[in-house]
């Protein structure tokens, strides 16, 4: 109801000048009146530009985590998550034996896809183009698996004494993957990944990277590409630094260093609307940055906890959910579940 609307009938039907008291109920009616219809306005714009209109304490149903529970969790802790639009599913690597998990939105149990076996482990995980793509870990190795079929298409081997821990796949196909024990990012390209093997190219990140080679000491780690293509950005987990690394071909390579307050812990990466979302073990929480000059500054905007988190991993984007795997590697307490987050303006 319009404010005029609201004084004339407050004031409708009077013949003779109201008492006092007559005239303070009636400013208190109107009063009132008006506070509901500027609420309401408030609400309405709120809610038209994508912001929630509840209040602290209001609407927590909404905005509740989900909680999907790995079923069986005796593969080891799971590590990995990838979104599959063309499927509307989700997957989920475990580290002990790589078994492949696959899960949906609507459904709370996330059941083992693709059995896994001793000596195999998966890591780092993301879908393109209907096909899943593995970092395995401490085995050396990066698998590719068609989706339709759950076979392996593709398999690439980097040796032994390093950790494969994330990867990201380019809109032109190549795929990069982080190594958190030896100062090298592996270049996959997509003729080899059409071929079904090949040797991966060893991209040194020295000496603009420094490496922290004590034993079992994780550097670099979570990794996005810029645009879907070969700017790319990681985070070094010991210290908390963020890199961008620009790929050039034969080998070439530009590494800054953003300028950034250190996210120590750091693991998995997103790319969400503009921001960058970082994944932080200890303390439990999603730390959520806007890139700024060309990607060489970040600054913190939101960060943001849940109960449900544990030991957090890494995160992709499902629809209106983010989807965070709780590795849980200080308690291995099971079952192992992924937390649904609802995405309040992307924080």
């Amino acid at each position: 109801m319009r404010r005029a609307a609201l004084v004339r009938e407050a004031g409708m039907g009077r013949r003779a000048p109201p008492h006092e008291e007559e005239v303070v109920t009636i400013r208190k009616a109107v009063s009132a009146a008006l506070a509901v219809v500027l609420a309401g306005a408030f609400a309405s714009a709120a809610v038209a530009k994508g912001k929630p209109a509840d209040t602290p304490g209001k609407g927590k149903a909404a905005t509740a985590a989900t909680v999907f529970t790995l079923t069986p969790s005796t593969h080891g802790n799971p590590e990995g998550v990838a979104w599959d639009p063309a499927t509307r599913s989700f997957f989920v690597g475990a580290t002990g034996d790589g078994t492949i998990y696959r899960g949906t939105t609507d459904n709370p149990t996330v059941g083992e896809f693709i059995t896994g076996a001793a000596g195999k482990s998966a890591v780092g995980m993301k879908v393109s183009h209907g096909k899943l793509y593995v970092a395995g870990g401490g085995t050396g190795a990066i698998t590719v698996y068609d989706i339709a079929t759950k076979a392996v298409v593709a398999s690439f081997s980097t040796g032994p004494n390093g950790f494969l821990n994330d990867l990201v796949v380019t809109g032109h196909g190549d795929v990069y993957v982080t190594d958190s024990f030896r100062p090298t990012l592996w270049h996959v390209t997509r003729a080899q990944v059409k071929a079904g093997s090949g040797t991966p190219e060893a991209i040194s990140v020295a000496p603009e990277i420094t490496y922290d080679l004590t034993p079992n000491t994780f550097n670099l780690n979570g990794i996005v590409a810029l645009d879907n293509s070969k700017r790319l950005i990681v985070v070094q987990s010991n210290n908390g630094k963020l890199f961008r690394i620009d790929v050039r071909r034969n080998g070439g390579r530009r590494i800054t260093q953003i300028t950034a307050n250190p996210l120590v812990g750091g693991d998995g990466l997103l790319l969400s609307n503009g921001r960058l979302v970082v994944v932080q073990g200890s303390p439990a929480q999603l730390t959520f940055l806007k890139l700024k000059r060309h990607a060489t500054r970040a600054k913190v905007e939101a960060v943001r906890t849940d109960p449900t988190l544990k030991g957090p991993s890494t995160i992709a984007r499902a629809r209106n959910l983010f989807l965070v795997v709780n590795a849980d590697f200080a308690t291995n307490t099971q079952p192992f579940t992924v937390s649904g987050l609802p995405r309040k303006g992307d924080h």
